[in-house]
């Protein structure tokens, strides 16, 4: 979590073994808005995406704006 709430933004890093590489990007939106970076660890997409839901309905303010990179994307 970067910035202070509402979490408004989720920031999507690439696959298994890329947790934290979207961590310059959500430091430099924190002075604006709420940011969550999910650090996941599944290593399917079925996982992933079942991961990323249960972190967004728990902390973020839904709707979110998503911002995927690599395999975030």
């Amino acid at each position: 979590m970067y910035g202070s709430p509402p979490f408004s933004v989720a920031l999507i890093h690439g696959g298994p073994g890329a947790p934290g590489e979207m961590a310059p990007v959500a430091r430099e939106l924190s002075s604006d808005i709420g940011v969550l970076e999910p650090l996941q660890s599944e290593k399917t997409i079925d996982g992933q995406v079942e991961e990323l839901r249960e972190v967004l309905e728990t902390d973020a303010k839904l709707p979110v704006i998503l911002v995927g990179y690599s395999w975030g994307a």
